[in-house]
């Protein structure tokens, strides 16, 4: 029996653990990158102020439900890995990652939201999306350069264009991914993150707020901006496609 004629059956489509298994090595290089480059502070290893994996973490989770999710927990191990962290920690730590897409996963599908909308004023959305990039590139220079006040405008910058996008856009469509996909998304990784590094006693309780706050706002930044942007231009042909998974596996 060809695969083609598996995906006949309910539920069956081979291509899910395909792209899983390209998205988790996609997202394994993003996270790798980001931890040894943009290191949130030197005695916190495998924690990065601009932790670029993460931008793709959603997106991929509202292509491809559960196998999205799954990719970025895999990651998370994967880079864990190479960093040297012990098992019993990292399998937890790494759930992290695994509900940043999957907390939005669970909202949108039972809101019944789909991740993308016809723009109705595409050409003042893709200028906003070009000065996204821009102002990922300048928290990332902001970061090596340790300019703080900088970065910090970065953040703030980011969520004022989405802000303009959900204006002048689908209000609902906008405002959910600017509430759901971007700030409760880096709200609930960081939790889970920071704390089970406070609870394998990786970091003292005076840290916890430097190390949840940088990690939060580093994911802000980059879901905001260039998780945006992949919203923006690859959702609308990926769900033309057998890819992507309408419910949560299929």
């Amino acid at each position: 029996m060809s695969l083609a004629s598996l995906d006949k059956i309910k539920g069956v489509n081979w291509r899910h653990p395909v792209v899983c298994a390209i998205a988790t090595v996609v997202c394994t290089v993003l996270a790798s990158w980001a931890v040894v480059a943009a290191p949130v502070s030197s005695p916190v290893p495998g924690v990065s102020g601009l932790y670029l994996a993460a931008a793709v973490y959603v997106p991929v989770a509202l292509w491809f439900g559960v196998w999205g999710c799954v990719a970025g927990y895999l990651s998370c191990v994967f880079m864990g890995l190479y960093l040297n962290m012990p098992w019993e920690f990292l399998l937890v730590w790494s759930l992290a990652d695994f509900f940043e897409g999957f907390v939005p996963l669970v909202i949108y599908r039972s809101l019944k939201i789909k991740p993308t909308v016809q723009l109705k004023r595409p050409k003042v959305t893709y200028i906003l999306s070009a000065i996204l990039l821009l102002n990922v590139v300048v928290a990332a220079f902001a970061l090596i350069s340790s300019l703080s006040e900088v970065f910090i405008a970065t953040f703030i910058i980011g969520i004022i264009l989405l802000l303009i996008q959900a204006t002048i856009e689908d209000h609902k469509t906008w405002s959910t991914w600017l509430i759901v996909g971007v700030i409760l998304a880096s709200i609930v990784s960081g939790i889970f993150g920071v704390g089970a590094m406070l609870m394998f006693g990786d970091i003292t309780a005076d840290l916890f707020s430097t190390v949840f706050f940088g990690w939060v706002f580093g994911d802000i930044i980059v879901l905001s901006t260039i998780g945006t942007v992949l919203t923006i231009l690859l959702t609308p042909y990926i769900m033309k496609t057998r890819w992507y998974v309408r419910r949560f596996f299929y």
